[in-house]
């Protein structure tokens, strides 16, 4: 009894392993099948930007930050909030350390499916209700994507500027272009510098 049961575990283990095998197969076959649809749909346009601006901070910059941090700990210890005072410093330090830190650059794509980040989130032309590319520098526009989606209603991407016209071309086959203001909370940021 006791080598019929061992002889029907090895064949298990046997079959699984078949099984593994016919699957990463079927997965290899499944990854070449989307890789040339990718092929076939073409890539209109791809570009590489950071994720976000790199503004440097200058020694003032860190005085101010350390002044408003200084400021609010005095507030929070007369009021006797020593969380919040403990939670200021840690948000400091935070800043301190984070302030100097470059942005990672992304890859982006317009082609016949929609703005693809990073070559895995896909914002399809059919979730796209809007577009607007605002000036930012010199070197970068700011391409925002206005999305029926109700957590990231609005998406924005960094473009090359000599890239905005190539970009106005691809998006105005698919997407209606409008104006989309700049709120008054990215003014200050930029203001600011964050």
């Amino acid at each position: 009894m006791e080598k019929e049961n061992t002889f029907f575990l090895k064949r298990s283990a046997e079959d699984i392993a078949e099984e593994e095998y016919i699957e990463e197969i079927a997965e290899e076959q499944t990854d070449n099948a989307a890789a040339a649809q990718e092929e076939s749909m073409g890539v209109m346009i791809a570009w590489e930007a950071p994720e976000a601006e790199h503004i440097e901070k200058s020694t003032t910059w860190y005085w101010a930050s350390m002044a408003v941090a200084i400021v609010l700990i005095a507030i929070a210890l007369w009021q006797k909030n020593f969380l919040f005072a403990v939670f200021i410093v840690i948000a400091e330090l935070a800043i301190f350390m984070f302030a100097g830190e470059k942005p990672k650059m992304w890859d982006f794509t317009i082609d016949e499916r929609g703005v693809t980040v990073e070559g895995h989130k896909t914002y399809k032309y059919s979730t796209i209700t809007l577009y607007d590319i605002h000036e930012f520098s010199d070197e970068y526009h700011e391409l925002v994507l206005q999305t029926k989606s109700k957590v990231h209603h609005y998406i924005k991407i960094f473009i090359h500027a000599e890239d905005e016209q190539k970009i106005r071309e691809a998006l105005d086959k698919k997407v209606p272009h409008g104006e989309i203001e700049v709120t008054f909370f990215e003014f200050l940021e930029r203001l600011i510098g964050i």
